[in-house]
């Protein structure tokens, strides 16, 4: 009887702590989350994202994360458009508690974004990432969205090659003219038994970024707080400089190529260079690129399928100036979210946070067949930083430009209406901006003939966008 008894009590037990189980899984702080980079939720490979939201739970075990998922567009295999996704989600109040951020000014104009002022300013974290990145989705004070990552463009150097081709390699000081000269005397285009080198490979941003380093009050594109100054000497001395690369085939690939792709050109690049894609071969000298290729070229370096020593020194120095282009990637809090602190801590785990940070790099080095941290630390933060560049040594020189901190944002994700003021507004009957800025760059068009009526239409574009979006952040 007492042994029945006992059972009885042991059974009676286990009911209870199954039940406060059951209830504690209840009682806890449910955050949405939706991104585009999460992968398929049945994909048999490791997803660093998915794998971080399990981490967060782990670390904070009284919120529970929900992925939202997103659709198929009706009758296929793709995802449903991010702006559909989220607009669909919206129409019912039911937006993601945090999700990534394409357009944050429609958001801010739409209502569905959390005012984060009071949560980030109390943070020392977020205070602890530069301003240039963090102030980008910031309006009149108010915070409306916080960076989640920051990948850095800018010049990928073959050291080996320059040594080779008897020249010093261009460093993360180098001026500008410098690298030019550098790299012109070590470039090859005119061999005819494919022993050519690559000069310079990508010029297109010059146009963005260097106006910024002539003078420092201008950001992206002549960008600043009253508007775009295309009728500036700074961009006229621009237009000029990028004028003069594009005309140049002796050492500028870009130039090379498009004088190539015309009909009846004599130049044949089948006999200037070796075979199969220059880079891959370490035939370039110095390419244009963004901190997220670092991924692959390291691993090639470790594996030794490149032989070639590596490193990024960004744009080079241009009078005194050194202000390099960056992409941020930004989260949004939904203006219809329950739990704003813990939606704002989820963000910052999966973007800025230090724990978070330091997850990742946990996870890069443990988790076989995972895709390493593919971003610098936001934070300019010693322990974060050592961290990250012993994933990926051969790049060194970026570490002194975080730590310099001084950076222009690509505006794309950030401010009202630079899509259509930089790409697809209209500029005239048979133009849009992005086209007639493309004649610009090949010479089809001088700026002298058109610098005014291309700043003006570029700030109406602009400034009509912007009227709306102040209003509304006026009331968020």
């Amino acid at each position: 009887m007492k042994k029945f008894f006992l059972l009885l009590l042991i059974s009676f037990l286990a009911v209870i702590v199954v039940g406060c189980n059951g209830d504690e899984d209840d009682e806890k702080i449910v955050i949405t989350y939706a991104n585009w980079n999460l992968g398929s939720p049945d994909s048999e490979e490791p997803n660093m994202e998915r794998l971080m939201l399990k981490a967060f739970e782990e670390q904070y075990p009284h919120i529970k994360v929900e992925v939202i998922e997103r659709p198929k567009e009706p009758g296929t295999n793709n995802d449903l458009g991010w702006p559909e996704f989220l607009s669909s989600r919206a129409s019912v109040r039911k937006l993601p508690d945090v999700f990534m951020a394409d357009d944050i000014p429609y958001y801010v104009i739409q209502d569905w974004a959390y005012n984060l002022t009071e949560i980030a300013n109390e943070d020392p974290e977020y205070l602890n990432i530069s301003e240039d990145i963090r102030n980008a989705a910031t309006y009149d004070g108010k915070v409306m969205a916080i960076p989640c990552a920051v990948f850095y463009a800018g010049y990928i150097i073959n050291q080996t090659l320059y040594d080779q081709q008897g020249q010093d390699w261009p460093t993360v000081t180098t001026t500008y003219e410098e690298f030019i000269n550098l790299t012109k005397a070590a470039a090859n285009h005119t061999s005819t038994t494919n022993n050519g080198v690559v000069g310079i490979d990508g010029i297109e941003h010059i146009i963005h970024w260097y106006p910024a380093q002539l003078n420092p009050d201008f950001g992206w594109f002549t960008l600043n707080e009253d508007g775009f100054h295309l009728d500036s000497d700074e961009f006229a001395e621009t237009m000029a400089e990028y004028r003069k690369l594009q005309t140049d085939i002796t050492f500028v690939y870009d130039a090379l190529t498009y004088e190539a792709a015309k009909e009846d050109s004599p130049i044949d690049l089948s006999v200037i260079f070796p075979d199969g894609d220059q880079f891959a071969n370490g035939n370039v000298l110095a390419k244009f690129d963004y901190s997220w290729s670092f991924g692959f070229m390291q691993k090639n370096i470790n594996d030794g399928t490149y032989t070639w020593d590596l490193n990024f020194i960004g744009t080079p120095v241009v009078n005194g100036n050194k202000r390099v282009p960056t992409v941020s990637d930004f989260f949004v809090v939904a203006s219809n979210t329950k739990h704003p602190e813990e939606a704002y801590l989820l963000a910052k785990w999966m973007g800025f946070g230090k724990d978070g940070y330091l997850k990742r790099i946990h996870l890069s080095k443990t988790v076989d067949g995972i895709s390493q941290v593919n971003f610098a630390p936001l934070q300019n933060d010693e322990e974060l930083l050592d961290k990250y560049f012993e994933l990926y040594p051969a790049f060194t020189g970026l570490r002194t430009i975080i730590e310099n901190g001084d950076f222009i944002v690509e505006p794309t994700k950030y401010l009202p209406g630079y899509i259509n003021a930089r790409y697809q507004g209209t500029y005239d009957a048979d133009r849009i901006m992005g086209k007639i800025i493309e004649q610009l760059r090949f010479g089809e068009v001088q700026l002298a003939d058109i610098k005014n009526e291309l700043n003006n239409r570029i700030n109406q574009i602009y400034n009509e966008a912007k009227t709306a979006f102040d209003n509304a952040i006026k009331q968020r």
